[in-house]
């Protein structure tokens, strides 16, 4: 049971560290900040690993293939069944984007990630995480986490 828990914060703790940034001064996209981390948040528990990269922050796509990212992200277990993905907050701040020398204005969007285990289904593990979205061309990306990139740019899974 121990080891379940470990592996379900483990994921949570993976999967939040994915982060998400803003690039383009002063341009939005339309879809609010919130809901696009929320299709992010659930492509990645749905072991979608091939879509959620397609709005992976460019400079990071180029660190990161779609082939290693989805390779490596498929050897992090399932955590369980998502129960639900709910925007807690938004706010602007400015944050270190791995491979930038600035900071970077973003939109931060803090969410409550619920996942029910197989052996517990009725007592979910809830997770509380804070990502950052990036507008890039009128469309929101998210941005690998500053450990995520540098074993990506040094050809190292995060996960092996």
């Amino acid at each position: 049971m121990n080891r379940l828990i470990f592996v379900v914060v483990a994921m949570l703790i993976a999967l939040a560290s994915s982060a998400v940034a803003h690039a383009d001064r002063g341009v939005r996209p339309a879809e609010p900040a919130g809901s696009y981390m929320v299709s992010i948040v659930k492509q990645k528990l749905d072991n979608d690993y091939a879509t959620a990269w397609s709005t992976l922050y460019p400079p990071h796509q180029r660190v990161a293939s779609l082939e290693a990212y989805v390779a490596c992200e498929s050897l992090v277990p399932s955590p369980g069944t998502l129960v639900g993905v709910t925007v807690m907050r938004t706010f602007n701040e400015r944050i270190h984007v791995a491979g930038r020398p600035k900071k970077v204005r973003t939109r931060a969007v803090r969410v409550r990630v619920s996942v029910s285990l197989p052996d517990f289904p009725l007592f979910p593990v809830v997770v509380d995480q804070t990502f950052h979205a990036v507008a890039v061309k009128r469309h929101w990306r998210w941005i690998l986490s500053p450990d995520q990139y540098e074993n990506y740019r040094a050809g190292v899974c995060p996960y092996s």
